[in-house]
C-alpha cells in the first residue's frame, strides 16, 4: 500500500485530544450472509466526548508502527495493520455517516440494544478519525476493566459513574484516516466488518482465474478443498493479494525447485498442477513463497508472516 506510512505518519501528527467528537452506533444483519447495516447517530455529553476522545488519541499514541495487512498476520503488540478503508465494510459505514441525509438519532436506550459496533468520529482542524470498536460480552458483564458507563438522560447519552446500564471499555479495534484502516485488533476487526465473507469472494475469484490461466489440472478443486476453512482462506487470499501465481518464471522455478527438494507436488503430463487434500496446504504455501530455506544452515521452514530483507541499507 504506497500510502500507509504517509498516512501513519499524519494520523499520529494530529492533537486528537483535541478533536470535536460525535458518536454512532452500528447495527448489522446478515442476509444470505450478507452485512446489511444501519447506522444511528447518539448525542453525548461532554464529560463523555472528553472520554471517548482521551481513547482513541491514546491509542494512536500508543501505536508504534504500521504494516500492511496479511491475511496471516497475528496481531502485533503495539504494532498496527494498515488496509485500504474502500476495500471493507467500513466505507459504506462512514459514506452513511458522511451522507447529506444524517443518520437517524437515537434517543432511548431501547435504540442501542442490538448493536453491532460503535464508532467515534473525531474532527480536528479538517482533519477525521474514525475510531471503531466492536460491541461485546462487556455491555452485558459487570466486571469488565476500564469501563465508561452510560445511561440517557432528556435524549442524551451522559457519562456516569456507579450505573451499570450501558457501557463502553476504553479499547479501539481499529480506526480509519485518509482512506487507510489501522488494525489494532485484527481479530475484532474482521468479524466486526464481515471479513470472512470477503475471503470468500477472494476465493471465488481466483479460483475464476485459475481456471482461465489453466494452471491446475482441476481448479474447482481448490474451491472445495479449501472451502469455508478459515485457515484456508487466509492462506489463499495471501495468495491472490501475493499474486505469485501471475509470474510465469516463479511457476517455472517452483516446478523445478520441487523436483529438487523432492516437495512432492503432483504435476499432470502437460504441467499443471495436481492439488488433493493431502496435499492442499503444502500448495497453497509455496504459491504464497512462504517455504524458505535458511542460507546459515540450509534448513527450510514454513512461514506464515514474512517481511522482505533490504540488503541494501
Amino acid at each position: 500500500m504506497e500510502n500507509l506510512q504517509e498516512s501513519f505518519s499524519k494520523v499520529k501528527d494530529v492533537a486528537w485530544d483535541e478533536a470535536v467528537v460525535s458518536f454512532y452506533i452500528v447495527k448489522r444483519k446478515l442476509v444470505n450472509r450478507e452485512a446489511k447495516y444501519e447506522v444511528l447517530q447518539v448525542n453525548v455529553d461532554e464529560n463523555l466526548r472528553k472520554k471517548l476522545r482521551k481513547v482513541a488519541s491514546d491509542k494512536v499514541t500508543k501505536s508504534n508502527n504500521a504494516i500492511e495487512y496479511d491475511f496471516n498476520t497475528s496481531d502485533l503488540d503495539d504494532d498496527v495493520l494498515g488496509i485500504a478503508t474502500e476495500e471493507t465494510d467500513l466505507k459504506e459505514l462512514i459514506d452513511s455517516i458522511t451522507a447529506e441525509e444524517a443518520p437517524e438519532i437515537a434517543d432511548s436506550y431501547e435504540a442501542l440494544i442490538g448493536s453491532w459496533v460503535y464508532i467515534a468520529r473525531l474532527e480536528k482542524d479538517e482533519q477525521i478519525l474514525y475510531s471503531v470498536r466492536r460491541v461485546s460480552e462487556g455491555w452485558t458483564t459487570k466486571k469488565v476493566s476500564q469501563l465508561i458507563n452510560m445511561i440517557f438522560n432528556n435524549n442524551m447519552l451522559v457519562d456516569i459513574e456507579q450505573k451499570e446500564i450501558f457501557r463502553i471499555d476504553g479499547k479501539v479495534d481499529f480506526f480509519s484516516f485518509d482512506g487507510v484502516i489501522f488494525i489494532a485488533d485484527k481479530k475484532n476487526f474482521e468479524a466486526a466488518l464481515n471479513f470472512r465473507v470477503g475471503m470468500e469472494k477472494n476465493r471465488d475469484e481466483i479460483v475464476e482465474e485459475f481456471k482461465e490461466t489453466k494452471l491446475f489440472v482441476d481448479a474447482d478443486e481448490i474451491s472445495k478443498l479449501v472451502g469455508n476453512n478459515i485457515k484456508r482462506l487466509r492462506k489463499l487470499s495471501q495468495v491472490k493479494k501475493a499474486g505469485y501465481y501471475k509470474e510465469q518464471h516463479f511457476l517455472q522455478s517452483l516446478k523445478q525447485v520441487n523436483t529438487d527438494e523432492n516437495w512432492g507436488i503432483q504435476y499432470s503430463d502437460d504441467g499443471k498442477l495436481i492439488v488433493t487434500e493431502d496435499d492442499i496446504e503444502t500448495v497453497l504455501t509455496v504459491l504464497n513463497n512462504s517455504r524458505l530455506k535458511s542460507p546459515i544452515n540450509q534448513e527450510s521452514f514454513d512461514v506464515d508472516v514474512k517481511h522482505k530483507f533490504d540488503n541494501t541499507l
